[in-house]
């Protein structure tokens, strides 16, 4: 009797063994995966952001002539996000010169790459503005804003790139300037914010930066 009782506790502790085996192997399999993802290294130029929480939402403002666009229209593209203004003195021009050389510098692989250039001062940009404003660095650059009944919509935008904006006084209500965060910001094909680029970076240093997200 006690050797049918041995053999009886052999034979559920074999079979309790080989049931957790797949589920181990399955186990395995997936954790290998997830490491997989997490390990993919790039060597940016610019500042790896992916984990720093910016962006990650959706958003609509306004393009040519009151369309309204959504990031989500430009999935499967590199995205750049350039945050300016069409009176901006020097910085706001200087990087939209560099990221247009550096579609330039991509060749057919520039037709994978969109760049949208966000107001910070919607009260003189209006989306005829800031269309002809962005499209005589590249036609096809979009420039974006919004209407007065929209506002929140773009403040959400600047607040999820922590887009620091300061208006700074002029003489009258339409002569001033508007202080700003002077970087920009690529977005990989399926949305996510994985480069901080600052103001210094040149057309060279975007293109390098840009070709890792598009392999």
């Amino acid at each position: 009797m006690l050797k049918i009782q041995s053999f009886l506790a052999l034979m559920i502790s074999a079979l309790m063994l080989s049931a957790c085996q797949p589920q181990q192997a399955a186990s395995t399999e997936r954790a290998a995966s997830t490491n997989a993802v997490e390990l993919k290294q790039y060597s940016f130029e610019g500042s790896d952001v992916r984990d720093a929480g910016l962006g990650g939402k959706d958003f609509s403002l306004l393009g040519a002539n009151g369309k309204t666009i959504h990031l989500r229209d430009f999935q499967g593209k590199v995205v750049a996000l350039v945050f300016g203004y069409t009176h901006c003195p020097d910085v706001c021009p200087t990087n939209l010169l560099a990221y247009a050389d550096a579609i330039n510098q991509l060749g057919e692989k520039g037709k994978q790459v969109q760049v949208l250039f966000i107001t910070v001062d919607p009260q003189r940009d209006t989306p005829q503005v800031m269309t002809a404003y962005a499209s005589a660095f590249n036609p096809d650059f979009i420039g974006l804003t919004v209407d007065k009944q929209h506002m929140e919509a773009l403040n959400n935008v600047i607040s999820q790139y922590k887009i620091a904006v300061h208006k700074v006084a002029g003489r009258n209500s339409n002569e001033y300037l508007v202080d700003h965060s002077t970087g920009t910001y690529l977005l990989d094909k399926q949305g996510h914010t994985v480069v901080y680029e600052p103001h210094s970076q040149t057309a060279t240093q975007l293109t390098h930066d840009i070709k890792q997200l598009l392999d």
